[in-house]
């Protein structure tokens, strides 16, 4: 049978397939690669495209992980499509820009107990340019028994310095991706990813700004904190990080540098399980606790930047809105659905 024809972004791209074989790997045959830290199993939700026209019955997977709204704009799972006929599809525009990166394992840092630094030499090519707020998607082999997986992580390094990466990358035990980086790659050891991907990233505006991270959210902030010092974008900046407690802060002394760096830049680290008897002397509680009751009550001027777990994006939205930023104003890194009021 002749090869089915798969036009991507309405003739940004054309490529063939065979039948049943699954569209995330087509793609990736074609080096476009798609988020996926599941193994094609289903259960990730990272690779969603958009279906213009049918190919098949939605699966069980699909059902659970997609909402109403990305069900009713076609939105499939790019691992559970199985090739039957000629498909249109579409994908973030970004995923054709990227290209194929091989690098060497320079440094691995354990950051706090669960939460380690990564630094990559690039290879090839020799350098790579990105956004600052963009990520990559590293390829994690296969080993003991579990297959290769393809996993998102922002970039945390500076756009300044393209010649390398780093990577804050949590572990995460029941996963497969975060074991192997934590437990099996060794310095000098080659890692292959592709990117830079995503839409995260500092807006074109001299609005002052509010990030708000907690944990590996830390990276995209990062990243543009330092491409901020390093060219002297002097916009007023409020950054809440949130952790449970002080053994779960890190980069503090830089932060500290950087509050020298920019002109008014405010470092607000706020921990939610912090003992009592301790010694620490900032904030404690919930990091939309602490946010709303350490700030203006007029926040309008205010672009707000968020990168974390689902729950917390979810609860922040409501407390920055009641602060008076438009929802256009606000933008987040997240590889996981939340629920948006």
């Amino acid at each position: 049978m002749p090869p089915y024809k798969i036009d991507i972004n309405c003739g940004a791209k054309a490529i063939e397939a065979f039948e049943d074989e699954l569209l995330i790997d087509v793609l990736a045959k074609n080096a476009i690669y798609l988020p996926s830290a599941c193994g094609s199993s289903g259960k990730c939700g990272l690779c969603k495209v958009t279906v213009l026209n049918d190919d098949g019955p939605l699966t069980d997977s699909e059902r659970k992980l997609l909402s109403e709204n990305e069900l009713s704009e076609k939105m499939r799972l790019s691992c559970q499509v199985k090739i039957r006929s000629d498909l249109q599809i579409k994908i973030p525009p970004e995923y054709l820009g990227a290209k194929e990166f091989t690098a060497l394992l320079k440094g691995k840092t354990l950051l706090t107990s669960d939460i380690i630094e990564l630094t990559l030499d690039i290879v090839t090519p020799e350098s790579i340019t990105f956004i600052p707020g963009q990520y990559i998607t590293l390829k994690c082999p296969a080993y003991d028994g579990k297959k290769a997986v393809m996993r998102p992580f922002s970039i945390a390094s500076s756009s300044s310095q393209k010649s390398s990466i780093q990577l804050n990358i949590r572990l995460n035990r029941s996963g497969t991706c975060t074991p192997w980086i934590f437990d099996h790659l060794q310095n000098g050891q080659e890692v292959r990813f592709s990117g830079p991907r995503g839409n995260f990233h500092l807006q074109n505006t001299l609005r002052p700004i509010l990030f708000i991270a907690g944990g590996s959210g830390m990276a995209p902030v990062r990243s543009i904190l330092k491409t901020m010092a390093e060219n002297s974008i002097d916009r007023k900046v409020l950054f809440f990080f949130g952790a449970l407690t002080e053994g779960d802060l890190f980069y503090s002394e830089e932060m500290a540098e950087l509050e020298k760096q920019i002109e008014d830049f405010t470092y607000i680290p706020a921990l939610s399980n912090e003992p009592s008897q301790s010694s620490w002397k900032g904030e404690r509680g919930l990091i939309t606790d602490v946010l709303s009751r350490s700030t203006e009550s007029d926040l309008s001027e205010y672009e707000a930047y968020l990168c974390g777990k689902p729950a917390m994006i979810e609860y922040s939205l409501p407390v920055l809105q009641s602060k008076g930023i438009l929802r256009e104003r606000i933008f987040f890194d997240l590889f996981s659905p939340a629920k948006i009021l």
